[in-house]
């Protein structure tokens, strides 16, 4: 039985690979709503600093959820 449940889990390299490139993934999309911030605040012409940081923060935090989120789903389906 034992031999099995190794089969269902998998390699140990695939699940490592498998949560690395998850990182990974969470990282780009991070970066991505950082950038999303800094583009959408040079396209208004944002020059107050306290819309500057107040919007690179919110895509920032929307980029974190949406990363939590797919974490989540990911781990539903195992």
């Amino acid at each position: 039985m034992d031999k099995n449940n190794q089969k269902d889990k998998g390699s140990p390299l695939k699940t490592y690979l498998k949560y690395t490139s998850l990182g990974i993934q969470i990282l780009a999309i991070i970066l991505g709503g950082y950038y999303l911030g800094k583009y959408l605040d040079q396209r208004n012409n944002y020059t107050e600093p306290f819309y500057e940081k107040w919007i690179g923060i919110a895509a920032v935090f929307l980029a974190i959820g949406s990363a939590i989120w797919q974490i989540l789903g990911d781990s539903k389906k195992n």
